[in-house]
């Protein structure tokens, strides 16, 4: 079975945790953590788990298969982490997602920003955004 866009577009956009979801701002806020602001889900008070849909870029991934894992045992490797940006898909259906997706995130980072360069979330490369 291939896989189909437009199907995955038409089921997925309008769950709530769908970051390009017309909901989704109005079911997660900013709340202070002692690890600085964190987006929760207002009902549960639990981090938000957000969805998106993207491509991510081999031309920026900052690390190998194995992360930032140091091999000399400090800790194991599934504690590795892992640093990637994702693109724009090149379907339409879900580059749009992506597109509205990032609509969000600027709205989000906008909300909490000090300054007017909000580049926390949103990178801008010759290829377009990435987040």
């Amino acid at each position: 079975m291939s896989f189909d866009p437009k199907e995955y577009h038409d089921n997925h956009s309008t769950l709530n945790n769908h970051i390009s979801s017309p909901n989704v701002l109005n079911s997660i806020i900013w709340q202070h953590s002692s690890n600085g602001l964190e987006l929760i889900n207002e009902n549960t008070e639990l981090p938000a788990n957000l969805i998106i849909v993207g491509c991510v870029s081999a031309y920026h991934l900052k690390c190998g298969p194995a992360g930032n894992h140091i091999a000399n045992g400090m800790s194991p490797l599934e504690k590795s982490k892992y640093q990637f940006y994702v693109t724009q898909p090149a379907h339409a259906h879900l580059g749009g997602d992506f597109q509205a997706g990032v609509t969000t995130l600027e709205t989000l980072q906008n909300q909490v920003a000090t300054t007017e360069q909000c580049m926390s979330m949103i990178v801008n490369d010759v290829t377009g955004k990435m987040i």
